[in-house]
């Protein structure tokens, strides 16, 4: 009996051990999943800080982190020492002849000192520890990922000894977890910044707009003022761009962000939400004619030349603006405003259209922004096909696949209305996802089982697509689903596309192209920098924009651009597909002219796959 109970004994510290150690596994794994939850950082220290507690019955913890010069610690978890304490190390010193945190910081090693109320070396904190019966201290600095010491890690006992070689693991396991928190706070808070600042202007973004609308509808509630929203497109950077290079391009939109900033006002918040659209908001308007005053002062400043390295730049824009009081969503108002630039942009240039809120229409964007989103969710959309046929044969070579609205209370809106919309709301990735795998889908169904498909298809790509890394792997899983060979697939872009995607948009390009699929750019021959295109990237086809082949029968200059086309394709070794061929004497002089390839009424509407 006394063997077995001897036996029982015996296995009770290493049970309680191994339920300890379990606890801290768990306690670990606890701070380790706030961390990666991006938990608000003092919650994660002050349970770092809790577990070392836990862990060491009597002791009182403490984390310090580092100031922002360098030369001091700042108490960011003390959970169990009274406030005066707190109070005394807050802001110790880092150096030679500092406190223990501050002298473990600076030599970075563990400082251990058994007698701290009468610790010559610090007279800051010796007193009120002596107040409240402190006796040890053993602190640990903790390093980041580059070795730097971002802070340190301190108990306090009111006995007075040395720690075991236990406890030193304890605390540098605690420092570590600490570290990892800081580390990832920074990494966050960093981010932030990165996404409410945009690096070429300096100015906010529109992240920053958006937080700022809120604030702004909540101050309007309480006043009978209202706030002003205004969204400009500035005119020519694609120009700039192309003839005096990408450079000078960013130069003028630099200068337009600091003249917009001088002409709004310090109480405006100006940001650059993308390419070359900006947006001002001004608070405490009283009225839609005091906002067009504004927004006409605007364009009245950047009317006025650029000096971009000794040229004499112009720049003028187009503006949208839309009013919102303490009742209104403030997301519809910069939507109201988006619509209202686009309304502008079909006028010419310079000009200012405010969106009239009494006057709403099926289309406007404020009221379908919700329907499209509940369209999207609700598969509303769907696909059309027009053909692509082989002139002389009238044979089918692809179908181009063209988003339609097909069902819900807004069918029938035309995607002109509803694509830039889904831009602007950030859904047009969303759309574009369900286009290729719908159009890869609807090939599967009309190609025999194991064999090539003997048609192709091909799917418009948007901006927001071509600036995002995911798209080359995302067409390549869609390929796999459905045993499509790339080359069946054709990806077409706009100069538009090019432009505001800009240089990862000629990175993500080239990957697809790697993919095997073929590359058509569309709307060939109306845009400034296609020529360039052209020459830096082998495109597989050439879609000539419809503005040239309704005129190629009876002006000959229309014809002498689509010979040169033609040409220059050959020369390219790229296909060619005329766009809009609507009558049969234009496919006939297509034909003499050598076109093979051509798309259009008279060759086929947009309807099912046949």
């Amino acid at each position: 009996m006394r063997h077995s109970k001897s036996s029982r004994d015996a296995s009770r510290p290493n049970a309680t051990a191994e339920t300890s150690a379990g606890a801290r596994v768990a306690a670990h794994s606890e701070i380790l999943r706030l961390i990666a939850s991006h938990t608000p950082l003092p919650t994660t220290l002050l349970t770092v800080s809790e577990l070392v507690e836990r862990e060491l019955p009597g002791v009182r913890a403490a984390i310090l982190l580092r100031t922002p010069d360098g030369e001091h610690l700042s108490v960011a978890a003390a959970p169990s020492l009274p406030a005066q304490f707190v109070a005394a190390i807050d802001g110790d010193e880092i150096g030679p002849h500092a406190g223990p945190s501050g002298l473990a910081a600076h030599e970075r090693r563990v400082e251990i000192r058994t007698d701290i109320a009468r610790d010559p070396q610090w007279p800051s904190g010796r007193g009120a520890a002596k107040a409240i019966g402190l006796a040890s201290c053993w602190a640990t600095p903790f390093v980041g990922a580059h070795d730097e010491v971002l802070g340190a890690f301190a108990v306090y006992l009111t006995e007075s000894r040395v720690p075991t070689a236990d406890e030193l693991t304890l605390l540098r396991e605690a420092g570590h977890l600490a570290a990892v928190a800081v580390q990832q706070d920074a990494s966050q808070r960093r981010l932030r910044e990165l996404i409410r600042t945009d690096p070429l202007t300096n100015l906010a973004t529109r992240e920053v707009l958006t937080d700022r609308l809120g604030v702004a509808r909540v101050r309007a509630a309480n006043t009978d003022r209202y706030a002003a929203v205004i969204v400009l497109g500035v005119d020519g950077v694609s120009a700039v761009n192309e003839s005096f290079g990408h450079a000078a391009g960013d130069e003028l939109l630099r200068l337009v962000a600091q003249r917009l900033l001088i002409t709004a006002g310090p109480s405006a918040t100006v940001v650059r939400m993308w390419g070359d659209e900006f947006g001002v908001l001004i608070e405490n308007v009283q009225s839609i004619e005091e906002a067009g005053v504004v927004a006409a002062r605007l364009l009245r400043a950047l009317a006025a030349p650029f000096d971009v390295d000794g040229l004499d730049l112009s720049a003028s824009a187009g503006l949208g603006v839309a009013m919102f009081g303490g009742d209104a969503d403030e997301s519809d108002a910069l939507r109201a405003a988006g619509a209202a630039l686009e309304r502008a942009k079909t006028l010419g240039r310079g000009q200012v259209v405010i969106h009239d809120q009494s006057a709403p229409g099926r289309d406007d964007v404020v009221a379908l922004a919700p329907a499209l989103r509940h369209g999207i969710a609700a598969q509303e959309f769907g696909l059309a096909y027009q053909p692509i046929m082989r002139l002389a044969s009238e044979h089918v070579v692809r179908y181009e696949a063209l988003l339609r609205w097909t069902s819900g209370d807004h069918e029938g809106v035309p995607p002109d209305t509803f694509v830039p919309m889904a831009e602007r709301m950030g859904l047009v990735g969303d759309l574009g996802r369900h286009a290729l795998m719908e159009a890869l889908g609807e090939l599967h169904r009309h190609t025999s089982p194991n064999t090539t498909p003997q048609i192709g298809v091909a799917v418009n790509v948007s901006a927001h697509q071509l600036s995002d890394d995911s798209l080359p792997g995302t067409v390549e899983e869609a390929l796999a689903k459905y045993a499509i060979p790339a080359r069946s697939l054709t990806l077409e872009v706009t100069e538009g596309v090019l432009l505001r995607s800009g240089g990862i948009g000629w990175r993500i390009l080239s990957a697809l192209r790697d993919l095997g699929t073929r590359i058509a750019i569309d709307d060939f021959g109306t845009g400034f920098g296609q020529l360039s295109y052209v020459r830096q990237f082998a495109f597989d086809e050439i879609k000539i924009d419809r503005s040239f082949i309704s005129d190629v029968v009876d002006d000959a200059r229309a014809r002498a651009i689509v010979t040169n086309i033609l040409s220059l394709a050959n020369a390219l070794d790229a296909e060619v597909v005329a766009e809009g061929i609507e009558r049969t004497d234009q496919r006939d002089m297509l034909v003499d002219l050598g076109c093979e390839f051509g798309q259009g009424y008279l060759l086929g509407a947009p309807g099912p796959m046949r």
